[in-house]
């Protein structure tokens, strides 16, 4: 029998890294909630120059694909995102449904990868080449990059703020 001990170690470290992520301690600067969820909408919204989304649309393209990980650990074998599409990066409109909808996300992807049965960790994601460890090693990954870039949005958008006031 194979040994299990490695998908629980991994499952256990990355619900802590999604966590610190989103409102723990983040080993990199201020988790998401700190830093970015207390921004105003105008901020959230805006799209600094030099820059082709705002903190919003990388909050909700963030999201995007935690649901593609949630849907694929919940069974939804069909569920597809196709690069640079709608799916791929959603138009926010409203600051306080894109964090609400990352909220209920980060739960319900916490649930789904504590309820993804042990022994289907190194089986291969429906439509993709890759094991289901593989895929929820990539979703930590893939918020850490894009929280990279919301910092760039951040910091743009205060040089503007401060470039208009000289």
């Amino acid at each position: 029998m194979e040994n299990n001990n490695e998908p629980k170690a991994l499952t256990e470290r990355v619900i802590k890294q999604l966590n610190d992520f989103y409102n723990g301690d983040n080993w990199v600067t201020d988790n998401l909630e700190k830093k970015v969820f207390s921004l105003t909408p105008a901020i959230a919204l805006t799209k600094a120059q030099g820059h082709s989304h705002s903190v919003a649309e990388l909050v909700s393209h963030i999201t995007a694909w935690r649901n593609f990980v949630l849907q694929k650990l919940t069974g939804n074998n069909n569920y597809d995102i196709e690069d640079n599409s709608t799916a791929d990066w959603p138009e926010p409109v409203d600051w306080n449904a894109t964090r609400k909808e990352f909220e209920i996300c980060h739960q319900n992807l916490l649930a789904a990868i504590k309820d993804f049965p042990v022994e289907q960790w190194h089986e291969k994601v429906p439509g993709r080449n890759y094991s289901f460890i593989y895929l929820i090693n990539g979703i930590v990954g893939h918020d850490y990059y894009h929280y990279g870039q919301i910092g760039s949005v951040i910091a743009a958008i205060i040089n503007m703020e401060h470039s208009d006031k000289y």
